[in-house]
C-alpha cells in the first residue's frame, strides 16, 4: 500500500491536511492487519486475523472447494488465494538480473494475558461468520503479527527471455528455497514464543480454564505452565509463478512477464471451528527491480482517449491489485506549478511495485490571478478605474496567449510521440481561447458604447455582489464569463451586438452557420465542482435584471433557472435569495428605478405541489384557510429558513392577498431589508423576504428570477397561466392579487372584484420584451436519455411559443461539472449550436483562468474486500473512522499536548508541531472530520446499512462506552425540511438547544452521568466562545478544561463527536450540498456513471482535505476493473466520463410529449387570441379549432419539434398525432379539452408509465377534486 505523496509540496501539510493523513493511516492499516507499533505489538482477540483484516489478504487453500467451478470463481473473488501482476519488458539481455521481492505478514494464535482473559466480554467480534457462544472460562482466542521475510529472488534474464507456458524449474527452485526459509523462520519465530498456544490435538481442544486459575495473575500463570500439547503454527506456504510471452502487439520485441504469488497453505475445519490456526497471508505485496538494460515499459491505458496533455502510461495489469512505477516522474516540469507539466515521451523504469489500496491525491484546482484584482469596488465606478481593471484582464489573455501557448507547444514538439494531429489539436485550443479573448473585448466595447444602460447595470450588480459578499473580487472565469455574455443578451435590445462577431467562417461551422445570432448560440459554462459556477451565473443574472430595469422592462421574468433535482433547486434557491435582496436594496437607492413603475427584485420557487402548494384558493380548494390555521403547513412551506441579509429566523405567514410568505424575525433595526425604503405601492410588508412558494403566485407576480425543477417546462401542456411566464400575456394589474389576463383575476377564487367589473377594477399594463432573457439549465450532464428527449422536445416547444408573439429569443447558459461531447447534447436539447468555457488550456490542470496547486484537495482509496463481506467491510471502516475520531476528540481533553506537538498524529510526513496556536482551534478542526458521509447506490443498500448501525456498529461502539452513532438519511424521498434541518444542524454544529438534547441523550443512553451535563453544557459554552471568529485571544476554556473532572472533560468529547456524525443518502445530495464537515467520504459500490461520481464524491474536501474510501463490490466485473486502474482512472476523472445519451428524434418520444406540446399550443397560445374561449374546456376548444386551418396547427406542431430539422419520419408523425389530436378534440363529448385527447399532457418528464383510465364514481368526484385543487 502506498503511503508516499505524489506531488507534495515543500512546505509541511496545514493541520486539516495532517488530521486527514492520520485518519487514512489509521482505517488502512485496520483493514489491512499493519497494526503493531514501537511500544507493543497489535493483538487481535476473539476472531480470526482473517476475520478482520480484508485489505491485500490471501485466503489459504480450502480443501473443499471445486477447483473450476462456478463455486470456485464466485469464492476466488471473495476470498482469492492468489496475486499476480502482468508487465512489459524491454531490451534484456544475458547479464541483467530481475529481482522479485515478497512481503507479508502472518500471524499467530498466543495465549491471552491474565487481564484479557479478566475483560474478554468486554472484547467485541467483528467477523462475518456467528461466534459460537463459549464458556467465559474458555481460553480467550488471541492471535500476534509476525513479518514474513522473504529473501530476494534474482532471476537471471536467460531464464525469461524465452516464451515459457510453465515456470522455468530454476526459477521455481529459487523460489521455493526463499520461500522455505522465510517460512522456516517465522515458524521458528513463533515456536519460541513463551506464550505460544498449545495445540493438544483432540478433536475438541481442551481450553477450558479452572475457576481458582482466574482467581490471580500467579494462578493463570501456572495453569498456562502446565498446559501440554504443540505450539500451534499454521502451514504456511505459498508458490512462485513466472512465465513470459512474446508481446504480439508491440514492433520492438517486448516480452509480456506474468508473476502471481499464491497462497497453497491450508486450514482444516477443525482449526477454523475453534479458532486455532489462521494460515491466511495478509498485506502481500510484489516488488520488481531490474539489473543492467533490462527494463520495464508501459502498457496503453485504452480507456483514455488519446490527447498529447493526457499520460496514458499503464505499468502493468494486476490481479488482486494495482501496479505502479514508484521511482518514475510521469511528467516534465519539475519545479513548475503541478498542472504545468507534460507526459514523456519513451517512458520507461527499473523498479516496478503492487499496491493492495490503490490511492490517488488530487490537487487543489482554483483559480489563478495572473497579477490582476478584479474587485467588486473599482468594476462598481467604470469611469473611476473599472475600465482599466477591464483592460488589464484582456491585456493579461493576450499576454498568457503569447507566452504560455509558445512555451507549452516546446515542450510537446521535443517528445517523440508528438504528431500532426496533436498540433491540431493544440492549434485549435489556442484558437479557442483566441476566441475567449475577442469575446470578453467584445464585452468590453459594449459596455463602453452604452454606459447608461449596459454599463450602468454592470457597475450595479458589482455593488451588489460587493455589499453581499465577505471576499471583494472576482475569480477571472466568473469575471471574463460575465463580460463575454453581456453584448449577447444586450442583443435583445440593440440590434448590432446579436452576431456571432467572434469566429470568421471557417471556425462557424455547420450548426454556427445556421444560428440567427448570438443569443441562439448556447454557452456551457465547465467548470470542476466548488469552483463558483453559481457565482458567475448569478453575476449575468444580476447585471441583466439591472439592465432590464433601466431599458424599460419594469416587471417580468428575466432569468429562469432550472435544475435537475429537488434538493439542488432548493440550495440554490437559497443562495438566489441572498443576491436577489442585495441586489434589490441597491436598486431601490436608483432614483429612476427605485420605486413604481419599476417593480422589486424577487425570486420564485416553481418545483409543483408535492414540495409546496400550487394555489392557496380555486374551485373546491381551501388551502388559504387550512395553511392559515396550520403552522406546521406553513412551516412545511418554508425554503429559506433565516434572513439572507441579517440571518434571523424566518417564519411562514399567510397574508390577507392570498400570499404564502416568508418573514423575518429579526430586529428591525437590526435588518438592512426592513429597514428599506417603501413607498405606498410597495408589494412586499416591511418584513416581507421577496421569495415566492406558491405557483400561482409566481404567475401573479412574474418574479425576476425563478429557481425549480426540470420537470416544471411541462407546465405549459396544462397550466394557461404559464404564458404569464413565458410570453408575458399579462394585461391587467389586480390591485390586491398582482398581474391578471384574459379579464380576470388570477386569484380569481380568493379575489373580491366580481368578473364582470374586474377590467374596470383593474390597472392596464404594458409588458416590455416579455420572454425570459436568460435560462439556465443547471447540471446539464443530467439531461440525458428519455428525460433529455422529452424536454429536448419541451425546450423547442417553449420557443416556438416565443416565436409565436415576437417575444426574443432565450440566451441559455448551462453550467456544468462533467461534461463530454457537449456539442450534440446541447443539440438534441435545443437545436442549437453551443461554446464551452473556459477552454482546454495548453497543459493539463491549467488555463489562463485557473491552476493546480500543490494543496490536497482529497485522498481518494480503492478497497476490495477479501473473506469479508461487502457491507461490513464498510461497517468496519466506518467503526474504526467513528472510533479514531471519539479518541482524538479525548485526547485534545485529557493529553492536549500530544495533539498541539503533533505526536498523537501518525503518517503526517512531518515532525513539526502543529500550526493551531491553542487545543480550541485543534478541537474545532477535529469537528470538521467527525462526520461519515456514505454514498448508496440504492436505497435498498441504505436500509441494509442502517440496519447494521443499529445492530453491529452502535452494538460495538456502546460495548466500548463510547457514543452510538447519530445518523441521518438523505434521499429522494427524505422530506423538504427534514433535509433542510440536517443540512442547517451540519453547516451550524454548535447549536446550544440541539447540543442539550444531545446530552440528554447520552444521559438517557448511559454514556455520561446525567449529573455532570450543566458542567459539559458550562464547558461546551466556553469552547464556543473561545471560537467566536470575534473573540480576542483567550485561554478560559483551557483552564476550565484542566479543572474539570475527568468526566465532565470525557462528557464534552462526547457531545463533539455524537452531532450528527453519520449521513447515509443516495444520488440526491450529489449536487449542490456544500457541506463543509462533509470530509469523509465511504462509497458503497462504483456508482453507474463516472458523471455521478465525480459529482457525488466532490461533496467531501470542499474546503478541507477529504478523505473517499471507494469499497468495490468483488464480485461486479466493473467494480473489479475501477479497482484495478483506480490510480489512472482518477487521475483522469474528468476526461473520462461518459457521454450523456440523448437522443431527441428517438422512436416514439413524439408520441409522450405531443399532447403536452399539443395543449400548450391551445392554452398559452391561441387562448389569447381575441374571443378563442377558454380552451380547457372541450366545447369551446372544439368551437375554436373549427374556426382554425388544420395546417396551421401542424406546422406550429412541426416547427415546435424542430422545424426544417425533424427526420422525415418524425415529421409524419408529428403531423399524424397533430391531426388525431385535432378530430378527437372535435368528436368527443368529454368536459375537458385534456381528457380528450389520445394520451394525457405529461406532468412531469419522468411521466413515462404506461397509462390506465380511472374513472372514480359520481359520489367520489367531488373529494378527488377537491385533492385535485390543493
Amino acid at each position: 500500500m502506498s503511503g508516499e505523496l505524489s506531488g507534495s509540496g515543500a512546505d509541511p501539510p496545514g493541520d486539516e491536511e495532517r488530521i486527514a493523513r492520520h485518519l487514512r493511516k489509521r482505517i488502512t492499516d485496520r483493514v489491512s492487519g499493519n497494526l503493531d507499533t514501537d511500544d507493543e505489538p497489535h493483538r487481535v482477540k476473539r476472531d480470526f486475523p482473517s476475520d478482520r483484516f480484508f485489505a491485500g489478504a490471501l485466503a489459504a487453500h480450502d480443501a473443499d472447494r471445486v477447483e473450476g467451478s462456478d463455486d470456485d470463481d464466485l469464492q476466488s473473488k471473495m476470498e482469492p488465494y492468489a496475486l499476480g501482476t502482468m508487465t512489459r519488458v524491454r531490451n534484456g539481455s544475458e547479464s541483467d538480473v530481475l529481482t522479485i521481492d515478497i512481503s507479508a505478514s502472518v500471524w499467530v494464535r498466543v495465549n491471552p494475558t491474565f487481564e484479557e482473559m479478566d475483560q474478554r466480554d468486554d472484547y467485541i467480534s467483528l467477523a462475518d461468520r456467528e461466534d459460537a457462544e463459549t464458556a467465559k472460562t474458555n481460553l480467550l482466542p488471541v492471535f500476534e503479527r509476525l513479518e514474513l521475510d522473504v529473501p530476494s529472488i534474482e532471476i537471471p534474464f536467460e531464464e525469461i527471455a524465452e516464451a515459457t507456458r510453465n515456470t522455468p524449474q530454476a526459477i521455481r527452485d529459487r523460489a521455493t528455497e526463499a520461500i522455505s526459509d522465510a517460512v522456516e523462520n517465522a515458524r521458528q519465530q513463533a515456536a519460541a514464543r513463551g506464550d505460544i498456544y498449545l495445540d493438544n490435538g483432540e478433536e475438541k481442544p481442551d481450553d477450558d480454564v479452572p475457576a481458582h486459575a482466574l482467581e490471580s495473575e500467579t494462578a493463570y500463570t501456572e495453569y498456562l505452565n502446565d498446559r501440554e500439547g504443540t505450539p500451534a503454527l499454521p502451514e504456511w506456504d505459498m508458490d512462485l509463478q513466472v512465465t513470459t510471452t512474446e508481446d504480439r502487439e508491440s514492433q520492438n520485441g517486448e516480452l509480456l512477464l506474468d508473476i502471481e504469488v499464491t497462497n497453497t497453505g491450508e486450514q482444516t475445519k477443525r482449526d477454523h471451528v475453534y479458532t486455532i490456526r489462521d494460515p491466511t497471508l495478509f498485506e502481500v505485496e510484489l516488488e520488481f527491480q531490474t539489473e543492467g538494460s533490462l527494463e520495464f515499459v508501459p502498457f496503453t491505458f485504452d480507456p483514455l482517449p488519446e490527447d498529447f496533455r493526457y499520460n496514458r502510461d499503464l505499468w502493468g495489469h494486476g490481479r488482486n491489485c494495482t501496479i505502479n512505477a514508484p521511482d518514475y516522474e510521469e511528467t516534465t516540469g519539475a519545479g513548475k506549478t503541478p498542472g504545468r507539466s507534460a507526459p514523456r515521451a519513451n517512458p520507461h523504469t527499473s523498479h516496478l511495485r503492487t499496491e493492495f489500496i490503490p490511492e490517488y491525491r488530487q490537487l487543489v484546482y482554483e483559480s489563478a490571478d495572473r497579477g490582476v484584482n478584479p474587485a467588486f469596488s473599482e468594476l462598481a465606478d467604470l469611469q473611476g478605474g473599472g475600465y482599466e481593471v477591464l483592460d488589464t484582464v484582456a491585456d493579461a489573455m493576450d499576454d498568457y496567449l503569447e507566452t504560455a501557448y509558445p512555451a507549452a507547444l516546446s515542450e510537446y514538439q521535443k517528445r517523440e510521440d508528438w504528431t500532426e494531429a496533436d498540433r491540431e489539436d493544440f492549434d485549435e485550443d489556442r484558437e479557442a481561447f483566441e476566441r475567449e479573448i475577442a469575446r470578453f473585448r467584445r464585452g468590453i466595447r459594449v459596455l463602453h458604447e452604452h454606459p447608461d444602460d449596459v454599463g450602468r447595470a454592470f457597475e450595479l450588480m458589482n455593488e451588489s455582489m460587493d455589499r453581499m459578499h465577505d471576499f471583494d473580487t472576482w475569480r477571472l472565469f466568473q469575471l471574463v464569463f460575465i463580460v463575454m455574455l453581456v453584448p449577447d443578451i444586450a442583443g435583445r435590445e440593440y440590434d448590432e451586438w446579436d452576431e456571432i462577431s467572434w469566429r470568421d467562417e471557417e471556425s462557424l461551422g455547420e450548426r454556427f452557420e445556421n444560428a440567427e445570432g448570438a443569443l441562439e448560440v448556447v454557452d456551457v459554462l465547465w467548470f470542476p465542482t466548488g469552483g463558483g459556477k453559481s457565482e458567475a451565473f448569478f453575476g449575468v443574472a444580476i447585471w441583466n435584471m439591472f439592465f432590464d430595469r433601466i431599458r424599460g422592462k419594469h416587471f417580468g421574468v428575466t432569468t429562469w433557472t432550472r435544475f435537475p433535482l429537488r434538493l439542488l433547486s432548493l440550495q440554490q434557491l437559497q443562495r438566489m435569495s441572498e443576491t436577489i435582496m442585495y441586489a434589490d436594496l441597491v436598486r431601490r437607492e436608483q432614483p429612476d428605478i427605485g420605486s413604481r413603475p419599476s417593480r422589486p427584485f424577487s425570486v420564485g420557487f416553481l418545483v409543483g405541489k408535492k414540495n409546496t402548494p400550487n394555489a392557496l384558493t380555486g374551485y373546491n380548494n381551501d388551502n388559504y384557510s387550512r395553511y392559515k390555521q396550520d403552522a406546521s403547513l406553513r412551516e412545511d412551506a418554508k425554503v429559506v429558513p433565516s434572513c439572507p441579509v441579517c440571518g434571523s429566523r424566518v417564519e411562514m405567514q399567510v397574508t390577507d392577498n392570498h400570499r404564502l410568505a416568508h418573514a423575518c424575525q429579526g430586529n428591525p433595526f437590526e435588518c438592512a431589508w426592513q429597514q428599506r425604503e417603501t413607498d405606498i405601492n410597495e408589494v412586499y410588508a416591511e418584513d416581507e423576504l421577496p421569495i415566492h412558494v406558491v405557483d400561482n403566485e409566481l404567475y401573479r407576480y412574474a418574479p425576476s428570477i425563478l429557481a425549480g425543477t426540470i420537470d416544471k417546462i411541462t407546465a405549459v401542456g396544462y397550466q394557461r397561466k404559464m404564458a404569464h411566464i413565458l410570453t408575458g400575456e399579462m394585461e391587467y394589474e389586480c390591485p390586491r392579487h398582482g398581474f391578471a389576463s384574459l379579464g380576470e383575476c388570477t386569484e380569481k377564487y380568493g379575489c373580491d372584484i366580481d368578473r364582470d367589473e374586474f377590467e374596470l377594477m383593474a390597472s392596464p399594463i404594458d409588458v416590455y420584451d416579455p420572454a425570459p432573457s436568460l435560462m439556465v439549465p443547471d447540471e446539464l450532464h443530467l439531461l440525458e436519455e428519455s428525460v433529455g428527449s422529452f424536454d429536448g422536445h419541451y425546450e423547442t416547444g417553449v420557443q416556438t411559443l416565443q416565436e409565436l408573439v415576437d417575444a426574443g429569443k432565450t440566451k441559455i447558459l448551462a453550467p456544468t461539472a462533467t461534461i463530454t461531447a457537449y456539442e450534440d447534447q446541447v443539440y438534441h436539447l435545443f437545436l442549437r449550436p453551443a461554446e464551452r468555457f473556459p477552454s482546454p488550456g495548453p497543459y493539463l490542470r491549467e488555463n489562463f483562468y485557473a491552476k493546480e496547486q500543490p494543496e490536497t484537495q482529497r485522498y481518494y482509496l480503492g478497497l476490495i474486500p477479501h473473506g469479508k463481506t461487502h457491507i461490513n467491510s464498510i461497517i468496519d471502516i466506518l467503526f474504526t473512522f467513528h472510533e479514531e475520531v471519539q479518541d482524538l476528540l479525548h485526547l485534545a481533553m485529557e493529553s492536549p499536548e500530544d495533539l498541539l506537538t503533533g505526536v498523537a498524529l501518525e503518517g503526517t510526513d512531518t515532525t513539526e508541531p502543529l500550526a493551531a496556536d491553542s487545543i480550541a482551534e485543534v478541537i474545532d478542526s477535529l469537528t470538521l472530520y467527525s462526520t461519515s458521509l456514505t454514498y448508496l447506490l440504492s436505497k435498498k443498500d441504505g436500509d441494509r446499512l442502517d440496519q447494521s448501525f443499529v445492530s453491529q456498529l452502535n452494538a460495538y461502539l456502546r460495548g466500548e462506552g463510547r457514543p452510538p452513532l447519530n445518523s441521518e438519511r438523505m434521499t429522494g424521498g427524505t422530506p423538504f425540511e427534514k433535509v433542510q434541518t440536517i443540512l442547517d444542524r451540519l453547516d451550524d454544529p454548535w447549536q446550544e438547544d440541539a447540543d442539550e438534547q444531545l446530552l440528554r441523550e447520552l444521559g438517557d443512553d448511559d454514556v455520561l452521568d446525567e449529573d455532570i451535563i450543566p458542567e459539559v453544557t458550562e464547558l461546551r459554552d466556553l469552547l464556543a466562545a473561545e471560537l467566536d471568529p470575534d473573540r480576542s485571544p483567550r485561554q478560559e476554556f483551557r483552564v476550565a478544561m484542566r479543572a474539570a473532572s475527568p468526566e465532565v472533560r470525557e462528557g464534552l468529547a462526547w457531545l463533539l463527536a455524537y452531532r450528527p456524525n453519520a449521513v447515509t443518502a443516495t444520488s440526491m445530495i450529489s449536487h449542490g450540498v456544500d457541506v463543509d464537515r462533509f470530509n469523509m467520504m465511504v462509497f458503497f459500490g462504483m456508482p453507474r456513471a463516472t458523471a455521478e461520481y465525480i459529482q457525488s464524491s466532490s461533496r467531501a474536501g470542499r474546503s478541507h482535505p477529504g478523505l473517499v474510501f471507494n469499497v468495490l463490490h468483488p464480485i461486479r466485473e466493473r467494480d473489479l476493473s475501477h479497482y484495478h486502474f483506480f490510480e489512472k482512472y482518477h487521475q483522469f476523472l474528468d476526461r473520462l466520463v461518459e457521454p450523456v445519451s440523448v437522443n431527441r428524434w428517438a422512436k416514439n418520444s413524439v408520441k409522450r410529449t405531443h399532447p403536452g406540446l399539443f395543449m400548450s399550443l391551445l392554452l398559452n397560445h391561441y387562448m389569447y387570441s381575441e374571443d378563442a374561449g377558454r380552451l380547457f374546456f372541450g366545447n369551446q376548444a372544439e368551437d375554436f379549432l373549427a374556426t382554425v386551418d388544420d395546417s396551421e396547427i401542424e406546422d406550429i406542431l412541426v416547427n415546435m419539434y424542430g422545424g426544417d430539422q425533424l427526420p422525415e419520419e418524425f415529421r409524419v408523425d408529428t403531423m399524424e398525432l397533430t391531426e388525431l389530436s385535432v378530430s378527437e378534440v372535435q368528436l368527443s363529448d368529454r368536459q375537458w379539452t385534456s381528457d380528450r385527447l389520445p394520451q394525457s399532457a405529461m406532468r412531469s418528464l419522468r411521466d413515462v408509465d404506461a397509462q390506465l383510465p380511472i374513472q372514480p364514481e359520481w359520489k367520489y368526484n367531488d373529494i378527488l377534486e377537491t385533492y385535485n385543487n390543493r
